[in-house]
Formats: structure tokens, sequence, C-alpha cells
């Protein structure tokens, strides 16, 4: 399990990984400090990814934070400070951050986001960066950019959250700098559920075992890689993508393995 200890002097982890079947559970693991944006976030985010996408055993994560709160904004009087920060670590803390995002978007895995609590500036962006998600009741997310003088728009947020929601409402979320609480991120189509916090791993784990359950990893992987695709090009390129993708997998032994299972289901029904 990858080490990275926090600048404050906090010597375990700094994101945690824990298997359950076929679902990995990352844990955002500052809870004394409300699970903060720190400089060495996106570095200990990226070494978890990899130690993941290496076990052939693993078929979905969970990402979620440690405590009540999903994720602070960035860590106050450190990776921001109004006596300002060393500009050149300050810029390989934000250009790691986006790395981060990136890597989330092109692991093999999905990644389903368990917000359990507040998820503040980057820590909504985090949460957006995820292919799906829940939350708890208590869940917010808190688009708090431009409250700090900044641009609302920050590790990818500007991307993914008028594609999840539309450009006008994402827009004024983010102009506004609006705190979404659960039932009304549910009702704009950022959550797939709203759920006690007490049930929430739960019913996270139970997705990403659904995900196991229904395709091998390849296929899911493909079928990610397919959507990322598709948001980011014309119909003729998606098709043309598909089909070189789709190709690829008739020649993989789980097309065949897979595909006699089901008839086999099919004929049990009979």
């Amino acid at each position: 399990m990858p080490s990275n200890p926090s600048p404050s002097g906090d010597t375990s982890p700094e994101v945690l990984l824990e298997r359950r079947g076929a679902v990995g559970i990352v844990t955002l693991n500052r809870q004394a400090t409300r699970n903060p944006l720190t400089f060495t976030i996106g570095d200990a985010m990226m070494d978890v990814l990899d130690e993941a996408e290496r076990d052939d055993d693993l078929r979905a994560l969970v990402l979620t934070g440690s405590g009540t709160v999903f994720r602070s904004g960035a860590e106050f009087g450190k990776l921001v400070n109004p006596d300002g920060v060393e500009t050149e670590k300050q810029f390989r803390a934000v250009r790691s951050h986006n790395r981060m995002v990136q890597r989330m978007a092109e692991v093999d895995l999905p990644i389903i986001a368990a917000v359990n609590g507040p998820a503040v500036g980057g820590g909504a962006a985090l949460a957006l960066a995820c292919d799906l998600a829940i939350a708890a009741e208590e869940a917010t997310y808190y688009f708090a950019f431009g409250r700090i003088g900044l641009g609302g728009c920050d590790m990818g947020a500007g991307y993914k959250l008028p594609r999840i929601v539309g450009t006008m409402r994402a827009a004024h979320w983010l102009l506004t700098g609006a705190t979404i609480a659960a039932k009304e991120g549910k009702e704009a189509g950022m959550f797939l559920d709203v759920v006690p916090r007490a049930s929430l791993l739960e019913r996270a784990v139970e997705i990403g075992q659904k995900i196991a359950a229904a395709a091998p990893r390849r296929a899911s992987a493909i079928t990610k890689l397919s959507l990322l695709r598709a948001a980011d090009t014309d119909l003729q390129t998606v098709l043309g993508y598909e089909a070189y993708a789709q190709n690829y997998m008739f020649k993989r032994e789980d097309h065949p393995t897979q595909l006699r299972a089901l008839m086999q289901q099919l004929k049990e029904r009979r």
C-alpha cells in the first residue's frame, strides 16, 4: 500500500486502498484535517490508482472520504495562503492535481464516488472526475473557487459539470459559488442515489459488484474509454472508435466465454 505521509507530520498514508472482493475502496485519509487538498495528494492518488490497476482481481473502485467529510478544499495556510506560497511549488501542485484527474479518467477501472459529506472546491471537482456517484443525505458540493478569488473552473470542473447538469446550470453554480445539497444534486443528475450515510459505502460497493458481475474487466475498460472519447468528438469519429474497440473485443477469449454462459442461461430458462 502506498505510503505518502502528510506534510503536516501525519505519517499514515494520505490515501488508503482496501480490497473488498472485486471492488477496491479508495479512502481519503486525513480525517483530522477534513481531508484537504494538499501539495502531495495528486501523487498519493496516482500511486494508489497504479496499484489498483495492477491488481487483476479488481473490477471497480469506490472513492470516499474518511470521517464525515468527502474532501475539503485546498489546505488553508499551505496550498493557499493570503501571505503567499512559493509560486513554483504551487504550480507543481496544481499540475499534479490535474494529472490526478486525467489518471482517474484513464484508469481501467470504473470509479464510483461515495460522497459521504461536504465536497468543497477541488473536492467537488474530484467527485465529478469519477465515472458514477452516490451521496449520503448530508453530502454537499460547494463550488467555492470564486469565493477565494480564483476562477470558478478548476481540476476539470468546467469540463465535467456542464456535461452532467447542462451548460446553463453549470455556469450559474460555478459563477455564484453555489452549494448543492444531495437531493438537488440527484435531481440534476449528479448522483445515482442518495442514501443514509450509514449505508453509503455498502451501496457503493454493491454498485461496484454489479459492474464486476456484468462484464469482464477489459470490457468495462473499453466502455469507459469509449464514453470518454464520445464526450469529446463527433458521431462519425465515435462510431469509428467503437467499431475498432468492438473488433478488438471480438478477438478476446472474454467474448466467447461470456457468450456461451449467457446462451446457457437463456437455454435453462426456457
